[in-house]
């Protein structure tokens, strides 16, 4: 049997490009056989976000503060709340209201967006390697393209060592997991809305001034 087909193998000194890049690539394939996507507690997140709120709500409006002081609390909570568990936990839906929390501060105070947009792509950059993202496209990989039969050989070979690690397979170089298309459409997620917000801003003054 090839040892570069054989993931459970070390790499043989003098293998070319090709057989490394083969090599990696059953690796992955090993290491993310069985995972599954995170599980990430959303009733959890929304009633300790709800909670939040509704007390920093009633201390702004206790302590007589303007409505813009009482807003910008909330927006900060609930932006980074839904941002880290976009993040984090690979929950595509929590990057919407993330976003919206981005714009209502933007809406605030217009000189938000160029710091918004540097958190965004912050956050867009963790995204590409970020551990809960690539358990979801590994489960969506294993859902729809078979192992062959030497990788299938390498997971029960790890079954029967009690192997049950699912994190990154050693070996694996990080650019095996990066994915430069997960920055892109996470940094349009995250900066989309207050991006928006900005320009609608811009262009009512725009058109009160003509």
């Amino acid at each position: 049997m090839n040892d570069v087909a054989n993931p459970l193998a070390a790499l043989r000194s003098g293998a070319s490009s090709a057989e490394a890049e083969s090599f990696a690539e059953a690796r992955v394939a090993l290491a993310v056989r069985g995972a599954t996507p995170p599980h990430v507690p959303m009733r959890r997140v929304l009633l300790t976000c709800s909670g939040l709120l509704v007390t920093e709500v009633a201390v702004m409006l206790a302590t007589d503060q303007s409505l813009h002081d009482t807003l910008l609390p909330g927006y900060l909570i609930l932006m980074v709340a839904f941002a880290l568990v976009f993040c984090l936990g690979a929950v595509t839906v929590a990057g919407f209201p993330a976003g919206a929390a981005a714009a209502g501060l933007v809406a605030l105070e217009v000189g938000n967006l160029l710091p918004l947009l540097a958190g965004a792509a912050l956050l867009a950059l963790v995204c590409g390697v970020a551990p809960g993202w690539a358990r979801v496209e590994a489960w969506q990989a294993a859902h729809t393209k078979p192992l062959t039969s030497e990788q299938e050989a390498a997971v029960a070979q790890r079954g029967l060592n009690g192997d049950a690690r699912r994190g990154w397979a050693p070996g694996v170089r990080l650019r095996n997991y990066w994915r430069a298309d997960r920055v892109l459409a996470a940094f349009l997620v995250l900066a989309f809305p207050p991006s928006i917000m900005a320009f609608a801003l811009w262009f009512v003054g725009w058109t009160a001034t003509r």
